[in-house]
């Protein structure tokens, strides 16, 4: 179950969604909410942090769950139980029991090991739940008792009979959901709950927020790849169409022949086809040990996790066996109807090859093809490369540079950061520090209205911070000024927005300053300052109204603005520092640079898949081409002794077979760069802030698939130019 808000789709709920669904929709058979948190236990004197998820008493009953030791009902019945994965059991425990060991979570709540289950496959959403506890025997009173409709956190999944009317069960929903609010949030509202099959949720969550996408993949990225294979793979015979039909010659007297002793053609054919499909067999049995020698390196490439045995499921075997189906009668059609069409006289006194036939055009044709897939192919991993490093330069409205943030994980809401901030300032290699809610920017979601009756509001964005925080992040102060620490008395919020947020309520930064802004989280919520826009998400999206406040909210993570140094003797005396003050807590530095280089890991994936098949396809191509030019260069062995014994200089002869191909190439081109233009503005589209595409590109892509063809030809032609004339005359 997922919630739709304007504009945007998370993966979590509020608690209150399940147990309300539950009640007023028959069709519901069963709800379950999990909620997964960071913890850190202490084992054997090391911290060590984890994972858990609170989940409801029927999520052993929705999700099969193999138990080693222990039973589902032991978890779910009794306060402080816990039931953990075999891999985590190891972890914590080694290669003792782990059945009846406890722990304190974050050093205060124990917990005690009642079951031990079997890891999750690696292939499902579920598998990072190393850790699963009762729900409601959690120790956090708002996630158990404040029952309530506002807090998007929580993963919310039921079960509905197989022959469920989904549109009626989505229409009950939004009901529930309006009556429970009193008509506040529906459909015009802040959000309401939508469905989502579980099987689809790995390969269709792309634009999902939160939740069970941290295990996501793209169905996008997978039809990507099932492209680039396609196109290989037609490349490939294509090649093999052009070779067959070019040496044709060499086949023209078998085939007349056997016609001349009473073959029929479909007999021909069906031959045809036959010593295709060896061919394309023995090259599955290939591509099956290929697959399993490179499959590790192809899942670093993709950062994924697949395993060899999916080739012997029957779905994939299946497949395989149509795809090994349709590769051999596409790669044979035409070279079978060709050579089969022979007249019998024809081909026994002579060859079956006529130069300037309409078969003859057809292989250009199909040349032409492949040079146009080179020139797209190229001209899409350099846009790729433009764009990532498009990114990577793109002012972002802050300098993530030699920024490190520190995380608090198990800090109590009343624990003091100063003394720790303070002996951080106190660091020669310290430019600067600060504190926050979490780095990198921690925010919660909410709605700036220009007016109290305005019912929806833009989507608005905030976290706390300490009133240095701008200076920190060396964000551009635009109008007006920082906020200053809120003392406890304090009944107004003082808030920074940033350009966007103004624009949205029509104003300017100047005439923004003292005023008051309507929103859900104070209604004493005044603007001191405003800074320039700043990119808080990844530039797949645009920048977006937020803002920064001095609220109670306690902050967690130490902001750190260092000096250019020995950073591994920084990070040692860093942490010197942080556990005098937080002995308990583990030191675990974050870098901006690198936090916002995860964002953009999935890009750089497919940046190296692209130039992967781009190099197999254009080698492929190349492969093709070199053949046909050896076959010629083979058909044409005497008349080049001729042409040298009169005086040609290898130069003539290599461009005597290049001319046919820069014709070709050129031709290519005039198809290949307003594809490649359409390919490169599509991908482009996914991205908020996106290069323009250039000449430069294109012209590129050009010219390295002219140098790249006219080398291999080049190669084949200077090699038959170089041969004895005598030899070359002679030769039969």
């Amino acid at each position: 179950m997922t919630a739709f808000m304007p504009g945007e789709t998370f993966a979590t709920t509020a608690n209150a969604v399940a147990p309300a669904m539950k009640e007023a929709i028959p069709a519901m058979m069963a709800t379950v909410r999990t909620y997964r948190q960071d913890y850190i236990v202490r084992i054997n004197d090391h911290p060590i942090s984890i994972n858990l998820a609170w989940a409801d008493e029927d999520f052993f009953r929705l999700f099969d769950t193999p138990f080693l030791q222990g039973t589902p009902e032991a978890v779910m019945s009794r306060p402080n139980a816990v039931a953990i994965s075999e891999e985590m059991g190891k972890t914590l425990f080694g290669k003792s029991n782990p059945v009846g060991e406890t722990f304190l979570l974050d050093y205060q709540h124990p917990m005690e090991v009642v079951a031990v289950y079997r890891d999750y496959p690696k292939n499902t959403s579920f598998r990072e739940y190393k850790m699963i506890a009762p729900f409601m025997h959690t120790h956090y009173e708002w996630m158990n008792k404040n029952i309530q409709f506002g807090n998007i956190m929580f993963e919310t999944f039921c079960m509905l009979p197989a022959n469920a009317d989904t549109a009626s069960v989505h229409a009950q929903m939004r009901k529930v959901l309006n009556d429970a609010t009193e008509g506040i949030w529906n459909e015009q509202g802040f959000y309401w709950p939508l469905l989502q099959r579980l099987e689809e949720i790995h390969l269709n969550s792309a634009k999902v927020q939160g939740g069970y996408t941290s295990s996501k993949s793209d169905m996008g990225k997978v039809k990507m790849l099932s492209l680039l294979a396609m196109i290989i793979l037609v490349v490939a015979c294509i090649n093999y169409m052009n070779l067959s039909t070019a040496r044709a010659q060499k086949r023209s007297r078998e085939i007349g022949i056997s016609k001349t002793v009473g073959a029929k053609r479909y007999e021909l054919v069906s031959r045809l086809f036959f010593e295709t499909g060896i061919f394309t067999f023995f090259s599955f049995l290939v591509a099956y040990v290929l697959a399993w020698v490179l499959l590790p390196a192809f899942n670093s490439l993709l950062g994924e996790q697949l395993q060899i045995e999916m080739v012997f499921r029957p779905m994939f075997l299946c497949v395989a066996l149509l795809i090994w189906l349709a590769t051999t009668i596409f790669a044979a059609s035409y070279p079978a109807i060709y050579m089969s069409g022979f007249p019998p006289l024809m081909a026994i006194r002579s060859s079956g090859f006529v130069p300037k036939s309409g078969h003859a055009m057809v292989r250009k044709v199909l040349t032409v093809g492949q040079f146009a897939v080179a020139v797209v192919l190229i001209a899409w991993v350099l846009i790729i490369q433009a764009q990532i490093r498009y990114m990577n330069n793109k002012d972002l409205g802050y300098n993530p540079h030699n920024l490190i943030g520190l995380n608090l994980q198990s800090l109590s809401r009343d624990a003091d950061l100063g003394a720790l901030v303070n002996d951080y300032r106190a660091e020669s290699s310290v430019e600067m520090v600060s504190s926050t809610r979490g780095f990198l920017f921690d925010f919660s979601g909410d709605a700036l209205k220009r007016n109290a009756d305005e019912a929806i509001g833009a989507g608005f964005f905030h976290f706390a911070a300490a009133p240095d925080y701008i200076d920190v992040m060396q964000m551009k102060l635009i109008a007006g000024r920082t906020f200053t620490v809120r003392q406890p008395g304090d009944t107004i919020i003082q808030i920074i927005l940033n350009r966007a947020a103004v624009e949205y309520l029509e104003t300017t930064p100047e005439e923004i300053i003292g005023k008051n802004v309507i929103s859900n989280i104070s209604s004493n919520l005044r603007v001191c300052g405003v800074v320039e826009n700043f990119n808080f998400m990844p530039l797949y999206r645009p920048v977006e109204c937020m803002g920064i406040h001095n609220t109670h909210q306690y902050n967690r993570a130490i902001v750190l603005r260092v000096k250019e140094g020995n950073l591994k003797e920084q990070l040692k005396r860093y942490e010197e520092i942080f556990k005098k003050h937080f002995p308990n807590e583990m030191f675990e530095p974050k870098f901006a640079d690198l936090e916002l280089g995860k964002a953009y890991e999935g890009e750089r994936r497919t940046s190296h898949v692209a130039i992967v098949f781009s190099f197999l396809a254009i080698a492929v191509a190349c492969l093709g081409v070199f053949g046909l030019t050896a076959f010629m260069a083979e058909q044409r062995t005497k008349e080049i002794g001729i042409r040298k014994v009169l005086g040609a200089s290898i130069m003539d002869i290599v461009k005597l077979f290049t001319n046919n191909y820069v014709k070709l190439l050129l031709i290519s081109l005039v198809i290949a760069i307003p594809a490649a233009w359409w390919v490169g503005n599509q991908y482009l589209q996914g991205f908020a802030y996106r290069i323009s595409l250039s000449w430069w590109i294109f012209a590129a892509a050009a010219l390295i698939t002219i140098a790249l063809t006219l080398l291999t030809v080049s190669v084949q032609a200077i090699k038959t130019a170089t041969v004895n004339p005598v030899k070359a005359i002679k030769s039969e």
